[in-house]
């Protein structure tokens, strides 16, 4: 898990807003070249959120930049939150995935790139400040 600095807009926020945001991006610590390789993520805000939010009324995507022997840019979609959240409140999304297959042995990393939610409400668009670093890592055999 990493704790992740973004810059944040949406349609009722047009004015880019920095704040905190914890990710965690779990990948297996090993597979062979070929197989599957599952990307699973996490997002917890650090701020509360406006107002009361029943349970899946917030989806996300997270953009996960993969790094190693195959560069690329995969989507971890299906993001949600599984709890109501109450206004003032942080929010938990989990259940966000992605999968690559490589196809070279090697280290490959995996750091958060842009996330995009979207509520009832609106919809919400974060940048990272800064490129982050990588929060997993697999060896492909």
């Amino acid at each position: 898990m990493g704790r992740f600095a973004y810059y944040s807009s949406s349609t009722r926020q047009p004015e880019p807003v920095l704040s905190d945001i914890e990710i965690t991006v779990t990948t297996p610590d090993e597979v062979r070249t070929g197989e599957t390789l599952n990307i699973e993520v996490t997002l917890r805000t650090l701020h509360g959120t406006i107002k009361d939010r029943p349970v899946g009324d917030i989806k996300g995507k997270v953009v996960i930049l993969v790094e190693g022997p195959e560069t690329q840019q995969v989507v971890a979609v299906g993001l949600t939150n599984t709890n109501h959240v109450f206004a003032g409140k942080n929010v938990l999304l989990t259940g966000g995935h992605a999968e690559i297959t490589p196809t070279q042995p090697g280290t490959y990393t995996f750091a958060p790139g842009e996330i995009t939610v979207a509520t009832s409400d609106y919809p919400l668009t974060s940048v990272p400040k800064d490129p982050n670093p990588a929060d997993s890592k697999t060896t492909v055999v």
